[in-house]
């Protein structure tokens, strides 16, 4: 129990330089198919249809962190729309959350609001505006297709605050990613989310393609540590797995599976010929 509350302790004071928790997957960066994605930083795919998608994330080696997420993704015509939930920890230190996302997408753009309501599960939660240990917070994304393969993004997750504070504070996020025929970059820079005059992180990745298989690697300063993530797919199904490296926290472990949308949203017709 006191590991816990150190670790606990710990990603708070380091939570400008850390990723998200409630709907966290295993992804690249920028707009991903999954639902989970949607919800976490608002950037819906460019995919239509119907998908699921549910993670396990074992944070810093500490079987008392955890977090199961659970999401489910729609579409009608260009409108995006995400429901999930997550529990995070055990009943007596942990929380949960249930999220939203709405917002729409087409294969040059696309935007979101995102909504999480969080309810600590201690049996006896500091009191709040909203209640016990109960917190709502608000934000938004959009990308856009720049040309020459490359898509601009920016996710504002936490716009506005009301209640409990988050277990993760999180600044803007700005970020681009270039699209090659194997694989692709991507860059990115994310605000401090507690001081303007903070100094911001920073990322940079690697991912390569092969057939079903894809493989990433990302590396962030502040401090400087890493990750490498593996998908795989298998007919509708969709498996993929990520480790990152904390050089305070530890280990980071996240395992997703998927079902994700099937098609991307189709191209626009030709004009009529003269």
């Amino acid at each position: 129990m006191l590991r816990f509350v150190v670790i606990l302790a710990l990603l708070v004071l380091c939570a400008p330089r850390c990723g998200a928790q409630d709907f966290v997957a295993p992804a690249q960066a920028g707009p991903a198919a999954a639902p989970l994605a949607l919800l976490d930083r608002a950037l819906p795919s460019p995919a239509a249809g119907v998908a699921l998608s549910g993670s396990s994330t074992r944070w810093f080696a500490l079987p008392e962190l955890t977090t199961r997420a659970l999401a489910l993704g729609a579409s009608w015509h260009g409108a995006r729309a995400a429901l999930g939930l997550s529990q995070t920890g055990d009943p007596e230190l942990g929380w949960s959350a249930l999220g939203l996302a709405l917002g729409g997408a087409n294969r040059r753009c696309g935007g979101a609001l995102r909504a999480v309501a969080r309810r600590d599960l201690h049996p006896g939660p500091e009191p709040g505006p909203l209640g016990g240990g109960a917190g709502l917070e608000a934000g938004a994304g959009a990308w856009a297709e720049a040309g020459a393969g490359v898509t601009l993004w920016a996710s504002a997750p936490q716009v506005w605050l009301r209640g409990a504070a988050p277990p993760l504070p999180r600044g803007l996020e700005i970020g681009a990613t270039l699209r090659m025929s194997e694989g692709g970059l991507w860059l990115l820079r994310r605000a401090s989310a507690r001081d303007a005059d903070a100094r911001a992180g920073h990322e940079a990745g690697l991912s390569v393609g092969l057939g079903p298989l894809s493989a990433w690697a990302r590396a962030c300063d502040g401090p400087l540590r890493g990750g490498i993530g593996l998908a795989a797919r298998a007919r509708v199904v969709e498996a993929t797995a990520e480790v990152s490296s904390h050089p305070v926290l530890g280990e980071t472990v996240s395992l997703a599976i998927s079902v994700p949308a099937r098609s991307e949203t189709p191209r626009d017709p030709p004009p009529p010929a003269p």
